[in-house]
């Protein structure tokens, strides 16, 4: 009997110590689980919203570059001449060397004076040439001297020519022009008036600083006073210079 009243005392003993062992171990695992579930799911911090962009930091203004600066130019006027009409006129001269019994150097001595006119039809342009390549000149002169069959010759002839400027530099690096026209005396030896001639020339432009190109020119030149005697017909050296009235 004895050894039965120890039985179940010895056995109350153990199933108390399993209890006790029991429910330390669930008290251990609970606080485990707890540690690692904060451990697993940290608590995250909200994170603020961007700030808004300022277009004006994105696109800043640009400002327009500065004006450059406005230069007074003087318009240049053209010269009036001399006589403040700004009218274009030609000057010069000329000796003819009759081809028909003319004796000595002693030929026919002329002047002219021309007004220039500019090329309202601009003809240069439709011929491959600068657009005013083509001018009129119009004038009276004097010739005085010896004829054909050196006869003494006096005339006061009305002149109309026409002249082609060909492409400077185009002659051995000159300016060179053709030329044709007609003259008509007005008024000649003994009052005789009348009768038609002609001339066709070519020539060259030469600049001396004069304020503007001469020219130089050689052709041929008939010349009829009256009935045709005297006359003057032969070899024209010519020589003008442009002046602006």
């Amino acid at each position: 009997m004895s050894k039965i009243k120890k039985f179940p005392t010895a056995l109350i003993l153990v199933l108390t110590f399993l209890f006790f062992a029991g429910s330390s171990a669930s008290s251990q695992s609970k606080t485990v689980k707890k540690t690692i579930k904060k451990v697993i799911q940290p608590e995250i911090a909200p994170v603020a919203p961007p700030e808004s962009l300022d277009e004006e930091k994105i696109f800043p203004e640009v400002s327009a570059p500065p004006e450059p600066p406005i230069e007074e130019y003087k318009v240049k006027s053209e010269p009036k001449g001399l006589w403040g009409l700004g009218l274009n006129t030609t000057c010069g001269g000329s000796y003819l060397f009759n081809l028909k019994g003319q004796q000595g150097l002693l030929g026919a001595l002329s002047m002219r004076w021309d007004i220039v006119f500019g090329d309202p039809w601009s003809t240069g342009s439709k011929i491959g040439l600068a657009e005013d390549a083509v001018e009129y000149k119009a004038g009276l002169g004097y010739s005085m001297g010896s004829g054909t069959d050196d006869q003494p010759i006096n005339a006061i002839p009305l002149y109309v020519d026409a002249i082609i400027y060909l492409k400077e530099g185009s002659l051995f690096g000159m300016d060179p022009f053709i030329g044709f026209g007609l003259n008509f005396n007005l008024i000649g030896r003994d009052g005789k008036s009348g009768n038609l001639g002609g001339q066709v020339y070519g020539g060259i432009l030469a600049n001396f600083g004069l304020g503007g190109k001469t020219e130089f020119s050689i052709g041929y030149q008939s010349m009829k006073i009256g009935d045709g005697v005297p006359s003057a017909n032969g070899i024209i050296f010519s020589v003008a210079h442009p002046f602006v009235l």
